[in-house]
């Protein structure tokens, strides 16, 4: 009887030592922010009548990028995750979407297209891109790394293929300005594709 007496009170006492804690662990707990690439490309024209039909994807990017949380580097064989910070759509469905904006704003395209498509489409141009790199580095620049390659569909024709590798540096070290300058290389690469679109 007497043990049972003590071990409520022990109870009690751990329980009302507890509860500060687990009220100030609760009170500190941040929602998570959700972020989401937007396109920068300004509007140059509208479409020419010769403007052709412009399919883009596949875009593949690598697996360590491909998770709902941003991911940076710390170092040149370590990755950051985040915690706290994450993509509002996957990634790569957020840079396609975000490419076919820019590239509608480039006036190169009549109309655009999302991968997969059918042959009813009527897909000129395919542009297929891999991303490499694609993050906050450790000197505090954003890196996109690309491989492009601008298709004939019909034929299959690679017509052009290149590496996009350039930087940019965000005005401060939050992940607002990361992702803002993420979103300005996609749209400086998606200039350079257009360029070489008939």
């Amino acid at each position: 009887m007497m043990r049972q007496v003590i071990r409520k009170h022990i109870g009690k006492c751990v329980l009302v030592l507890l509860a500060p804690l687990l009220v100030a662990c609760a009170a500190q707990s941040v929602p998570d922010r959700y972020y989401l690439l937007s396109p920068t490309v300004q509007q140059v024209s509208e479409p020419s009548a010769q403007a052709s039909v412009v399919g883009i994807g596949p875009v593949t990017i690598p697996s360590h990028l491909d998770r709902s949380t941003i991911v940076s580097r710390s170092s040149a064989n370590r990755v950051e995750v985040n915690s706290g910070y994450r993509w509002a759509e996957p990634l790569d469905e957020n840079i396609n979407r975000v490419l076919m904006d820019n590239m509608g704003r480039t006036g190169k395209a009549s109309r655009l297209e999302a991968f997969p498509w059918t042959s009813r489409d009527g897909v000129d141009w395919q542009i297929v891109l891999d991303i490499d790199r694609f993050e906050r580095q450790p000197d505090g620049n954003v890196i996109l790394t690309a491989r492009w390659k601008l298709i004939r569909f019909e034929s299959g024709e690679i017509v052009r293929a290149a590496t996009y590798n350039k930087v940019s540096m965000p005005s401060d070290t939050s992940i607002e300005s990361t992702v803002l300058a993420m979103s300005t290389l996609l749209s400086d690469m998606t200039v350079e594709i257009s360029s070489h679109l008939p």
